[in-house]
């Protein structure tokens, strides 16, 4: 049995995504026997609770002394993180580390493997910094993955685990993917766990309007709009009257069989839109985050794929015309490839431990 720490945070700024698929690979390790401890600042916004609420051993790093800003995500110097992280994890020994930080470079993993002695593992997809490390995962759809990681960014001998064959999916998505249920005549829409551009507002808002002013009868598909945990408007979107056939929730224990039954969504260009993609739900594609933005943009011009850009520019409109159209097309949807199986998790893990025991 390996020790297996995973540096990664959650908060308003930086969103929950990183966790959430972290949660992935933490639980499909100590599935394998392996121990393994998150390590998580306490950030406004962080997701240490519902670590503890899935059985993970989480190590919490002290809050930082000034609020963070939308570009200091870490809230420390990523020396004093370093040494914090090793404190915090050092007994029992560490066999790698993980992280999944945009935050984080080469500087601190060198530091790591130097405090610690363990080989590092990365989680990214920015491709905009160095790292210093055994492993890197990107587990995007990227049109340049062979090349998107020049030699300047990565290390020779790095071993790069790379496209959504080792996304890191919870288990029920390969499942589903490989039985899937009937479909039903619904719409589902996620804008992350946070929604930062406040799409889920601007859809409540679209639906209310098309009836006010008549310009539609009645959808043919009901809507069910998932808000997210870190929403700040949640409680205000679940507690509001909406349109008949409409349904606000904060969140859903059955989240993946909701969207293996929808025949569309609405979502934002992070691991939700690989999600859709595993289960075949063609989608309307908004970027809620910079990092999203590239990937977006090269969905866009794949089949199945509709975009209505950034969310900072996004307008209640622009969703009354995507409802419009989508109602008119009902019965005509386009087909979504799957991109992956659904099985990364199990790759990643199978692959972290061929190379740790050999």
């Amino acid at each position: 049995m390996s020790h297996i720490a995973i540096r990664v945070d959650a908060s308003q700024a930086i969103g929950t995504g990183h966790v959430s698929r972290m949660h992935v690979l933490a639980s499909m390790l100590q599935a394998s026997g392996h121990q393994v401890t998150l390590v998580c600042r306490d950030l406004p916004g962080n997701l240490i609770a519902v670590s503890h609420e899935q059985g993970l051993t989480v190590a919490v790093l002290p809050a930082p002394k000034n609020s963070l800003s939308n570009t200091d995500w870490l809230g420390v110097s990523q020396q004093q993180d370093a040494e914090e992280t090793t404190a915090y994890v050092a007994n029992p020994p560490v066999d790698l580390m993980v992280v999944d930080h945009y935050a984080l470079d080469a500087h601190w993993e060198q530091s790591i493997h130097t405090q610690l002695g363990c080989p590092v593992m990365v989680v990214d997809d920015l491709a905009n910094r160095p790292h210093d490390c055994a492993f890197l995962l990107d587990q995007n759809p990227w049109p340049d993955l062979t090349t998107r990681y020049a030699s300047q960014l990565l290390n020779p001998q790095t071993r790069c685990l790379l496209g959504p064959d080792y996304a890191l999916l919870r288990p029920a998505f390969a499942a589903l993917h490989h039985s899937p249920p009937p479909r039903e005549d619904k719409v589902i829409a996620f804008f992350s766990g946070t929604d930062p551009t406040g799409e889920s507002r601007k859809l409540v808002d679209a639906v209310k309007h098309l009836e006010q002013e008549q310009k539609i009868e009645r959808l043919p598909f009901s809507l069910l709009i998932v808000t997210g945990r870190r929403n700040p408007d949640r409680d205000a979107l679940c507690k509001a009257p909406v349109s008949d056939g409409v349904r606000v929730v904060e969140a859903l224990s059955d989240f993946d069989a909701h969207m293996a039954r929808a025949r569309y969504a609405f979502g934002a260009a992070g691991v939700t839109a690989i999600e859709r993609s595993c289960l075949g739900v063609p989608s309307t594609l908004v970027c809620v985050a910079e990092n999203q933005h590239a990937m977006a943009e090269y969905l866009a011009g794949q089949p199945g794929y509709q975009y209505l850009g950034r969310g900072e520019h996004t307008r209640w409109q622009d969703y009354a015309s995507a409802l419009q159209h989508l109602a008119a097309n009902w019965h005509q949807l386009p087909t979504l490839p799957a991109i992956t199986d659904g099985k990364g998790a199990e790759r990643v893990v199978a692959a972290l431990e061929h190379d740790l025991c050999n």
